[in-house]
């Protein structure tokens, strides 16, 4: 430290003139010292007077040869100034080093991370003092890996080709051992999942790459797989799907790609060829089933829970997939240090109640699960909202934020939600994503909480450490409890209710199509996932037996590959093709509701129901046809109409379900007496009582409480 100990109470406390009156008397005594002059022009620059700091400093260039002592000097105040929260003046101290070494690339990143602080910063300002060529001179070794790593993470989230140049030259100066992309990934994740920047996305992960350990490869190239789903561009993914298998012949990383294999296939509706790459991918479940936590890839380790939701929409087999996808979630779980930490909530006056979830916002989960969090009885129940990495929008501001007692903005930082989680005392914990998101799998196998339960998303974990799975006398057979790893609750009508949907104004019409308005119109309505040839042939026999019936498909991903499978099958079903119509998904749920009026009967998926569109059809009053299956997935559509007070058009087998599709389109007193039947039962029938639903799973989240509370009193020594 260069300054004097007698005036360093008042540099701290940002008395810059008494600074100043100092130094000049000393310098007035003292004139051949040069250090003081270099102190008096730093105090002048605190002081907000840098034209005379300059004109102090540049005085003295005749009598010295170089001004490292100034750098030297300048340094040490920029890091005090930083450390006593002085971000301005530490800026400033460093845009006066970058003037006189403007060739160190730690001081250039530095001014860059502190502008970013400030909110001064734009992208320009990399090539302003000239950071880029600065790093591309350095020799490796040379700049400080954490100051780096603090400036790349900033810039990052200003999508700007700048950006990117200031990554790909920084890509020299960071060694495997750094652990690069394991530190910037939430950046990327945030990017990606909160604003939406995918294409950037690509561009950023696209050039890691270049330089990526083999782990980081499996990371990134999953990463960009994901991303080019999202902007629908399948060829891509396909390319990136081959190089993820080609890379490694490791069990583990055959295991993640031939679930992305099959993952691309249904997403285009490729059910044909699905049968193969089925057969392949259970081959690799079983050979990591049998690795055991030895080698497996980190990446792909966190991706176990989540790899067999894709099943579901091939297969209604729920006994073998439950017991894979138990088996995977038990090998997680086993990967991890499980803390056991988690606090009872130490107050009586309230039950703490969690939900965790990536899509409090316009999506099924968030469209279902706010009219419990609307009719929460707020005077026995606290309610906390973890927002798990996601962006928010009007249904999120409107049905959550307001509704909540806390909001918790959670990223993918594991450690940091499960501590928040932990600190807030929860009673319970309700997961709403399940094995849809690896993020809450990773949160429910820590226990954060004492009590951990699944409710929406798709199906149950199997998670050792979630507690309890809430169903309904309908939505799971009698005996399920056999296959699950959680316990079973079954709520006493429903395990979903809601009170309607906003409905806009429709923007189709039958001459759009080119449709008779005396046509009986079938619609099935849903992604390319749950395009399973078996149904359409089932769909195409009720279209043959009905005459003037059209098939409206809506909701497909690749269009040429979803109309090939349905004119394919219908040559083989002897179906004109002209009887056949296509539509994209509409722009906004609220006009998507609006033109399901255009349908006569919906003809719902299998194996895989509807779920929240089944619910907007029964809302619209619309009838409708479903195969009820063994699994969860294949059950949705069968309790939501029994609890909306119908049960025309539910069928138990292929031929029912053809049965119900004919007559339902040519009886029109049939359709007629459905629709009266859903209209009136909006008033009174389970499915749209949300109010009673929340009663019902409050009822059940005591006794829960009840039961582990008599669980503890058991284990504890008995006095006597």
């Amino acid at each position: 430290m260069k300054w004097h100990l007698e005036i360093f109470d008042s540099l701290q406390s940002g008395d810059y003139q008494r600074t100043i009156e100092f130094y000049e008397k000393l310098i007035y005594q003292q004139p051949e010292t040069i250090t003081n002059h270099w102190l008096l022009g730093i105090a002048y620059l605190l002081d907000g007077r840098g034209e005379e700091a300059i004109a102090t400093w540049f005085s003295l260039l005749d009598q010295v040869e170089d001004m490292d002592e100034l750098s030297e000097i300048l340094e040490d105040e920029a890091l005090r100034q930083k450390n006593s929260g002085n971000t301005e003046n530490s800026l400033l101290l460093r845009e006066y080093i970058a003037q006189i070494e403007p060739h160190l690339p730690n001081n250039l990143l530095l001014i860059v991370s502190l502008s970013i602080e400030l909110g001064s910063f734009a992208p320009s300002l990399i090539d302003e003092i000239g950071l880029i060529e600065s790093l591309a001179r350095a020799e490796p070794g040379s700049v400080d890996f954490e100051i780096l790593l603090s400036a790349i993470e900033k810039v990052l989230l200003y999508p700007n080709i700048k950006s990117l140049e200031l990554l790909n030259v920084s890509l020299v100066h960071i060694s495997p051992a750094d652990r690069f992309i394991d530190r910037i990934y939430s950046q990327l994740s945030k990017l990606l999942h909160q604003l939406k920047h995918v294409n950037y996305v690509i561009d950023i992960i696209q050039t890691c790459l270049q330089s990526a350990t083999e782990d980081d490869r499996l990371l990134l190239l999953g990463t960009l797989y994901g991303c080019y789903i999202l902007v629908i561009n399948f060829k891509k993914a396909r390319e990136t799907v081959k190089q993820i298998v080609n890379s490694s012949a490791d069990s583990d990383t055959q295991f993640y790609g031939k679930y992305l294999s099959l993952d691309i296939a249904l997403r285009q509706g490729e059910f044909i060829e699905s049968e193969t790459l089925l057969n392949n991918y259970k081959e690799a479940i079983e050979s990591i089933d049998l690795m055991g936590n030895r080698g497996i890839n980190p990446f792909v380790k966190q991706f176990l829970p989540t790899s067999t939701h894709i099943l579901f929409y091939i297969e209604d087999n729920p006994r073998q997939i439950r017991a894979l996808q138990n088996r995977l979630s038990q090998l997680f779980q086993d990967s991890l240090e499980v803390a056991n930490t988690q606090q009872a909530n130490q107050s009586q006056e309230k039950i703490k109640i969690g939900y965790l979830s990536g899509n409090f916002r316009r999506h099924s989960i968030g469209w279902l699960s706010r009219w419990l969090i609307y009719y929460h009885n707020k005077e026995k129940f606290e309610i906390h909202l973890y927002l798990n990495n996601q962006n928010e929008d009007d249904i999120t501001a409107k049905w959550f934020l307001e509704k909540a007692d806390f909001v918790n903005r959670t990223a993918d930082n594991i450690p940091e939600t499960v501590q928040k989680i932990q600190s807030d005392q929860l009673d319970i914990l309700i997961d709403l994503d399940s094995m849809t998101s690896t993020i809450n799998c990773w949160v429910l196998a820590l226990k954060p909480a004492p009590i951990q339960i699944t409710w929406l998303g798709l199906d149950a974990t199997g998670i050792p450490n979630v507690d309890y799975f809430l169903v309904d006398p309908h939505v799971v057979p009698s005996d399920a409890q056999q296959y699950y790893q959680e316990k079973l609750w079954r709520l006493p009508r429903t395990y979903l209710a809601v009170e309607g949907f906003e409905v806009g104004l429709p923007n189709m019409t039958r001459a759009d199509l080119d449709i008779p308005n005396d046509a009986i119109i079938y619609l099935t309505s849903q992604s390319g996932y749950k395009r399973h040839p078996e149904t359409i042939k089932l769909q195409l026999a009720i279209v043959k037996a009905v005459p003037n019936s059209y098939l409206l498909v809506k909701g497909f991903a690749n269009g040429d590959i979803v109309k090939e499978l349905f004119f394919k099958l219908a040559q083989q079903e002897d179906v004109s093709i002209d009887r056949l119509r296509f539509i994209p998904y509409d722009r906004n749920e609220e006009t998507h509701r609006a033109n399901l009026q255009i349908a006569d009967v919906v003809l719902d998926t299998y194996p895989y129901n509807g779920a929240t569109t089944t619910l907007e059809v029964l809302w619209m009053g619309i009838p409708i046809v479903t195969l009820v299956g063994q699994q969860f997935a294949a059950r949705n559509s069968y309790t939501f109409m029994l609890n909306a007070g119908i049960s025309e058009g539910i069928a138990y087998s292929p031929q029912e379900y053809i049965e119900w599709g004919i007559k339902l389109g040519i009886n029109e007193d049939l359709r007629s007496s459905i629709h009266w039947k859903l209209a009136k039962g909006r008033q009174n029938e389970p499915l749209w009582n949300a109010k009673q639903f929340t009663r019902d799973i409050e009822d059940a989240y005591f006794e829960i409480i009840r039961l582990q509370k008599e669980a503890k009193d058991d284990l504890l020594p008995s006095h006597r």
